[in-house]
This record gives structure tokens, sequence and C-alpha cells, in this order.
């Protein structure tokens, strides 16, 4: 047996997993990092980066504890690594970190976000990208602004990415174009603008080499496979962030193809071979692995209200009762916290019509037609930017454990919606281990993601929505959300 190996380093924690190249998952591990990992201190949130690489140790030996008890024991055909986007660190001419992690939620160079943003208009425009606030560039250029020794002393900056890539290769210098977009990179060319140490005065030669996701970059080390329990000489392969790995674990690999991922908001990624270009700055576009672009946007809103508006209910018990009460004629917009980035964006937008319903089972319709409403607006912004239009929508996040959300989903946006087996980003960090192997990451894509479950809309349900999405469009015009 062929297996590949994804590795997940999240805000909490590491996920690794092992899935065979025909897309059947073998073996998956989990570990929490320690309580009090995250620093925060008002605007600037660190993680030891020693954690990080302790915490991969463990998994991946204990995934290796796992896999030497298949008989015959399977060939590792590549480990690839996905981490959270814009999540970066220091580190000196030994390798050895010379600051914390800095985390992609750390706001301390917020104040010079213009700068940056003003900087690279120019370069990064044409692929829709906007500077913002959390992005690392502001980051970097904060720590050159008030601790200029750091950057002296800088031989490397790496993503949290390369950090890990780095440990199980000896290789530090390089970053993948998925893992860079935050720090500057022209997405198009894989170079770093020159205006990054022109205009802002960081030293382009501490910035490492960017290539694609889904290429060798290097082999496991031998200590690393001291470290890991598992074989010297596995290779390894430049992976992406979080997200993109999700998108790639979604099945999207063909221009038109969406992934919305609904949980605690409302994720939209889709596939185009040239990046969607928002005068607004709502969509960003990141690289597909094979080339093309993922451009995808985020609402504020997604399921998070449904705890606190169905109270202790039974959900499924609950959902009984709501496939009752559908389509409910109620418009309401489920915004738990002030302010929304997509389909519109409005930083004072407030959530309306669901307190106002008192029969629960009403309320939990009337909040899935509400998000269902937006994402087919959202779907319909990005189509208008240039998406092609689909039938079907790559459907994740835990929302898709409830069939009736999926039937009003499918319903209000008239497309099927596909549920993946396994839309896990450790999983699409395994498909792009595989791409090697099985010739790119769209053909890993075709051999190993496989449809659990497909909803198609239903006629009658579509036809009643049609009119209530415009109700709800209206609602929403009536406040200023457009």
């Amino acid at each position: 047996m062929e297996l590949s190996i994804g590795i997940d380093v999240g805000t909490t924690g590491v996920r690794a997993m092992a899935a065979s190249l025909d897309g059947e998952m073998v073996a998956a591990v989990q570990c929490d990092f320690p309580a009090g990992t995250t620093r925060c201190e008002g605007p600037t949130v660190e993680q030891s980066p020693h954690v990080w690489t302790e915490t991969v140790w463990h998994v991946l030996h204990q995934l290796g504890a796992i896999l030497l008890r298949e008989k015959p024991i399977p060939e590792v055909v590549g480990i690839a690594v996905d981490a959270t986007s814009g999540t970066f660190l220091l580190l000196d001419h030994a390798h050895s970190p010379i600051t914390p992690g800095i985390l992609y939620s750390d706001l301390r160079a917020a104040d010079l976000c213009a700068e940056a943003q003003n900087a690279l208009r120019d370069v990064l425009q044409p692929y829709g990208i906007g500077i913002a606030p959390a992005f690392a560039l502001c980051k970097l250029l904060f720590i050159k602004r008030n601790n200029p020794e750091l950057i002296d002393r800088c031989r490397s900056v790496v993503h949290q990415t390369d950090y890990i890539v780095g440990m199980l290769t000896g290789c530090f210098e390089v970053t993948d174009v998925s893992s860079a977009l935050k720090t500057g990179v022209n997405p198009g060319t894989l170079e770093w603008p020159a205006e990054i140490e022109h205009t802002l005065g960081l030293p382009l030669d501490r910035f490492p080499r960017v290539r694609p996701s889904g290429e060798v970059i290097g082999y496991l080390t031998d200590a690393a496979a001291g470290q890991s329990g598992l074989p010297r000489g596995i290779p390894v392969v430049s992976g992406c962030t979080d997200g993109t790995a999700a998108a790639v674990a979604s099945g999207i690999k063909a221009p038109g193809d969406l992934n919305v991922t609904l949980g605690t908001t409302l994720v939209f990624k889709g596939g185009s071979e040239s990046p969607l270009v928002d005068t607004g700055e709502r969509i960003y576009n990141h690289r597909h692995p094979d080339g093309g672009y993922l451009p995808g946007a985020a609402s504020s809103a997604g399921a998070g209200w449904v705890r606190t508006a169905t109270s202790d209910v039974s959900l499924p018990h609950l959902e009984a009762q709501a496939a009752e009460r559908i389509p409910t004629g109620r418009y309401v917009y489920p915004l738990e916290t002030e302010g929304e980035r997509f389909p519109f964006s409005c930083p004072t937008a407030k959530g309306f019509g669901l307190t106002e319903i008192t029969d629960v089972a009403e309320r939990f319709a009337a909040g899935m037609e509400g998000i269902a409403y937006l994402e087919r607006m959202g779907i319909g912004v990005l189509e208008s930017l240039g998406l092609p239009r689909t039938n079907a929508t790559h459907a994740t996040g835990g929302a898709t454990k409830n069939d009736l959300w999926l039937r009003i989903r499918a319903a209000v946006s008239r497309r099927s919606m596909l549920v993946p087996q396994n839309p896990a980003s450790a999983f699409g960090s395994a498909i792009l281990a595989g791409a090697p192997r099985l010739g790119s990451c769209r053909d890993a894509q075709n051999q190993m993601v496989r449809v659990r479950h497909c909803v198609d809309p239903d006629e009658r349900l579509a036809l009643a929505y049609d009119e209530g999405y415009v109700a709800f469009r209206d609602a929403l015009a009536q406040r200023g959300y457009r």
C-alpha cells in the first residue's frame, strides 16, 4: 500500500493523517497544544515554535506506530504540511528562532497597514489582494521600526508551514505561494515585490524562495526520522495554508468549482483561471497548486447563532420539527456580531429577525433559510465578478451534518450540495503530498476525493425560495446593506 501523510498545524494543536492514494483514510492522530501555549497581551498574540515541533514529532510518532502495525508495512510517498495563514517567525543563521511565532491574529502593526498597502497596491491590486492589519508584512514592518536589531540578526523570515518543513528536511529557505500571500508575495510571478525592500526597507535576502504548493522540496532527514519514527528519505512536498488545504480536500479543481464552508462563519472559495478582482476588496485570490486561482471571501455570519437561538433543545428533534415549517416566509439575517464583510461590506451591519420568532422550531428554520439566502447572494457576487456558473457546491463545515440545512441550501441556491467524505485540512495536505506520485494536484484530487453525500434541489421549495430571496434582499436594502 502507498500512503501520503498530511500535517495540519492549527491554532490549538496538530493533526496528522495518513491516506491511501485512492482516498481511504488509514490513520489519524490529533494532539492539542499544552494549556497556556498562546500568549495574548493586548494586540500581541504569540506562541512558542518549540511547542509546534514537539507536538508534530508526537503525532508523527503515534501515526508511524499505527502504520507499522499494517501488514505489509505501507510505503509513505510524501509528507505535506498546512498551517495557519499569516503566522511567521524570524530565524538566525543557525535556524534557531529569535522571535516567538507571531500569530495570524496579532494586530500590533495595525497602524502600519495603510503604509504597506500603499507600497504594494499597484503590484497586488490585479490579484484582488488588499493588505489587512493582520498581514505578516505589516508585522515585519513593525519589527523593523521597533526592534531593528532582530532584522539585523535574522537570516530567514519563515512562515509556520516553512518552519515545520525546515525541521523535517533541514531546508528553511523555501516557502509556498499560499503561505506567502500575507507577506506580500506576487502570486502571479511567485516573486517578492521590489517595493518590500525599496519602499518599506525590509531586506529581501531574508525572505524565502517561493514555490507552488505540491512540489517536492526536500526529504526527511536522519534527525527528523529519529524524532518522528518514520523512515528517512520520505519526500516532503510544499504545502499551503489551512484554508487552501481545506479547499483542496473539498474537491474544487476546475474553473467554476465552488466550496462553501459553513461553520461559525460562511466561507467561500472557488476555482478560476484568473484572479477575481473586486473594487470593494471583499475577495482575495490564492493560487491553485496546479495553476489558476482560488478566489475566496468570508461572511461574518454563519452557524454561530444556532446554539443561542435553539437553547437546550435537542437538535435532531428540532430538525424534524423545523422540516415541517419550511418555507417559513420569514426573512432573517442571523448575524451575531456587528459588521459584515461579504457578500456586502458594512462595518455597522446588525442581524435582524431572529429574536422576534417565538416558536423555537420556526426560529431554527428561519435562521437556516437566512444563511442560505446569504450564501446565494455571495455566489451571485462571485459570479458577477467572473466565476463561471456551475450547478453544484462542494459543501463543508459542521453544518453539513444537518440534512435539512443542506436541503434548504440546495433549494435556495438551485445547486446540488456535494459533501466530501473527508474535508479536513490534513487530508488536503495528504492530497498535496501524493500529487508528485500521482502526476499533479488535480490528478491526486481526482483519485483521492470522494463524495459522501449529495443533496439535489427540490423544485417546489426552490420556487418558494426564489420569492423569499427577493424579499430577503429587499430587507437588507431597506437597512442600507447592499
